[in-house]
């Protein structure tokens, strides 16, 4: 083998090691195939079908002391004509499904607050299904210094 067809077949090499991590599915760990579940049988998407976008708040703290207590709260600058329903997730908890909000125009805008039990250390997400059909989402990692879920 010459000089230039080991350059090449270690440039092959090299881009298919990189490329590698890009075909592995995003949900390679446990907790993420059980939200992908749970997002399938009650919303019928993907997470990979939900757009993130800053239109969504999701305020939670960044570090929970107890996961037994942590508060949310989830506003929207989306008029609520246009919002259907919200769901709340946790990534890592036994059930990632916390609870579903329908909204009509009588609510006036996207706003709910509430306590939700988190497990451990995950990713909170507000899910909004908007009457044209689409799903958007707000994330917020949630430290969890002692689990309330068990």
């Amino acid at each position: 083998m010459d000089r230039r067809r080991f350059l090449l077949a270690s440039a092959v090499a090299v881009a298919g090691l990189a490329v590698l991590p890009a075909i592995k599915p995003a949900y390679a760990t446990p907790a993420l195939e059980k939200l992908e579940k749970e997002l399938q049988q009650r919303l019928g998407v993907q997470l990979g079908q939900i757009k993130e976008v800053a239109d969504i708040k999701l305020t939670a703290p960044t570090i929970a002391e107890s996961g037994a207590n942590v508060p949310i709260t989830v506003e929207s600058t989306i008029p609520i004509e246009k919002v259907e329903q919200l769901w709340v997730f946790v990534d890592k908890n036994p059930t990632p499904w916390i609870t579903d909000v329908k909204f009509t125009p009588m609510n006036g805008q996207v706003y709910f607050s509430t306590r939700i039990k988190m497990g451990e250390t995950s990713n909170v997400r507000a899910i909004l299904k908007l009457k044209d059909g689409s799903y958007v989402m707000a994330t917020k990692e949630v430290k969890v210094t002692a689990g309330g879920c068990g």
